[in-house]
């Protein structure tokens, strides 16, 4: 079983922070993501459950492409599966409604491995593996 110290999550007021990144983590305290991020994360997820109802695993594959750390991530359930490429880049990127549309991998670029880390367990919380992360 894999526990992070602090699993709530702070929405805060606004478009995001002066830094850039997704989720704010401060060394005491909760991570914090502004209303539009949580906005794209509830979009996110929407789109998942779109292709999967019950979420049965997730499995991540960190690697490298050129100097770039990458993460894939698989969310498999009801037979199918999601491809995500969470790359970081120093900047923040979400999947476009036409990225959605078109399968099989969507491309999520993060600032950071922090906002990786709370991404994926995000996402394995709110679709519904919490009890087995």
């Amino acid at each position: 079983m894999m526990q992070l110290k602090h699993t709530a999550l702070d929405i805060m007021a606004g478009e995001g922070n002066d830094v850039g990144v997704l989720f704010e983590a401060p060394p005491q305290g909760n991570p914090r993501i502004s209303e539009a991020h949580a906005d794209e994360l509830a979009a996110l997820c929407e789109q998942i459950r779109l292709r999967i109802q019950t979420l049965e695993s997730v499995t991540c594959s960190p690697h490298r492409v050129g100097h770039h750390s990458c993460v894939a991530v698989t969310l498999v359930g009801d037979g199918s599966s999601v491809n995500l490429l969470l790359t970081l880049t120093g900047t923040l990127r979400w999947p476009t409604p036409q990225d959605y549309a078109q399968a099989p991998r969507w491309y999520i670029n993060l600032p950071d491995a922090v906002d990786a880390v709370y991404l994926v367990m995000q996402l394995t919380n709110r679709l519904g593996l919490a009890e087995q992360v």
